[in-house]
């Protein structure tokens, strides 16, 4: 698990990455990470998938408190 901000300008949301499926070494392909509040989609390499979940508003606001701007 990751949490990370939204990388579009508009928006900078922090949301929760889970990688999964990282069972065949050695087959890495570009795999979509889509913001759960805004849609924006970077593309990272991974043997796997990811998916990722909106954190909830405490959780938002401690993340926005220890990583200003």
């Amino acid at each position: 698990m990751e949490i990370e901000g939204c990388s579009n300008t508009a928006c900078r949301r922090p949301f929760e990455i889970s990688e999964y499926g990282l069972q065949m070494p050695g087959t890495k392909e570009r795999e979509d990470i889509t913001c759960p509040h805004c849609g924006h989609t970077i593309t990272r390499i991974s043997n796997g998938f990811f998916r990722t979940h909106a954190l909830s508003g405490e959780a938002e606001a401690q993340f926005n408190a220890s990583n200003p701007i």
